[in-house]
């Protein structure tokens, strides 16, 4: 599975909606999103790395209690991927959430794939050069 696969099951995970609201803090909803991957030990699981972010995007989903974090979840889903990790910062920043490893993360994802396909299209571009005839040099 890529990266890009990866990312869409992340934003699928992150649309799971919880049928029970309550009296659940947007803060803790964000406090739980931002801490997502340590939390829901994502990482000690039997899965790929790229996996990571799903699961635990996943897990913070099933956990939303409040109205405004449900809320977010269904609208980060909306967001262009680039901007998913800005989003969600700038959300936790509003509900009094400092520190959001999970935004970091997905920026750094969303950075890491674009790097990538900047190298892949590079080396594209190298090989049909190669490739490409050269125009035979003048004697003198």
């Amino acid at each position: 599975m890529n990266r890009q696969t990866s990312r869409r099951r992340c934003l699928l995970g992150l649309t799971v909606i919880v049928l029970t609201t309550g009296c659940a803090s947007y803060k803790s909803d964000m406090e739980n999103l931002c801490h997502s991957v340590e939390r829901s030990k994502a990482r000690d699981l039997p899965i790929k790395e790229e996996d990571v972010l799903t699961i635990a995007a996943s897990w913070a989903g099933e956990r939303a209690r409040s109205e405004d974090g449900l809320a977010l979840l269904n609208a980060v889903a909306h967001v262009e991927p680039g901007s998913k990790g800005r989003v969600i910062r700038d959300a936790a920043k509003d509900a009094g959430v400092l520190n959001c490893p999970f935004a970091d993360e997905l920026e750094a994802s969303v950075l890491a794939d674009r790097a990538q396909r900047e190298r892949k299209a590079l080396m594209r571009e190298q090989a049909r050069s190669a490739k490409e005839p050269t125009a035979p040099t003048p004697a003198p």
